[in-house]
């Protein structure tokens, strides 16, 4: 009988709104399959008693995602390019399976992917952190940066949308992640002296994958910030 393929992070409440939520770690005996990420192992953040897919119609999905403005309610008002997660699959999912509380990370050293939906910063710090067995084996985003636990600079970038947000978040100490909406230019203007493109994006070549890259793991690296275009 195979293993569970994962195991449940945490269950209680959202450190966003009080919200109950549960995480959910996966790929934890078996690779995933993403061509962008390639082999990670995936946190996944959702309402504990609200499917995903009706999560992101009902608004419930701000208990994981905050005031992210790439959730469809929000995007949908901004008339911008909402969360590329498609609520319907992966998420469903894990949502709808049984994980063990065991924590059982097989012999895998994949490293981990914090958000494969939802927010980080929706979780308590130290149960993000006490994931981590290797600071620099991750890769996470938070776009609640102004909020947040301060702390999580230290594992998480700044997800932001302007120029003037990652101004702001830099100021505050924290490395950027900045997508540039499809009504800007994608070329080497659209960014800042102290931004590179995404390595791993479509617009570099698809130099690397997140694995193997892992610049986007907050002030643990001392990296410039990130572009990458909308996807």
């Amino acid at each position: 009988m195979k293993k569970a393929n994962g195991f449940e992070v945490y269950s209680g409440p959202s450190q966003l709104n009080g919200a109950p939520i549960k995480a959910i770690l996966t790929a934890t005996q078996r690779p995933s399959a993403n061509p962008k990420t390639a082999d990670m192992l995936q946190l996944w953040i959702m309402p504990a008693n609200v499917k995903p897919n009706e999560a992101v119609k009902t608004g419930d999905d701000s208990a994981v995602c905050g005031d992210c403005p790439a959730r469809p309610i929000n995007a949908k008002k901004a008339g911008i390019t909402p969360c590329y997660v498609n609520t319907h699959q992966a998420p469903l999912s894990v949502f709808k399976t049984e994980y063990p509380v065991e924590r059982d990370y097989g012999t895998r050293n994949a490293p981990i992917r914090l958000g494969a939906w939802g927010d980080p910063a929706a979780l308590p710090f130290e149960t993000v952190r006490g994931l981590l067995v290797d600071q620099n084996n991750h890769t996470g985003y938070t776009h609640q940066w102004r909020t947040c636990d301060p702390r999580f600079k230290t594992l998480l970038m700044a997800s932001v949308d302007t120029e003037a947000e990652a101004i702001e978040a830099q100021d505050a100490g924290w490395r950027t992640f900045r997508v540039i909406r499809l009504n800007q230019n994608g070329d080497d203007s659209a960014r800042m002296n102290h931004e590179i493109q995404c390595p791993a994006s479509n617009e570099a070549g698809k130099r690397t994958t997140c694995a193997d890259c892992r610049l986007c793991r907050g002030t643990s690296n001392n990296a410039k910030s990130i572009v990458i275009m909308a996807h």
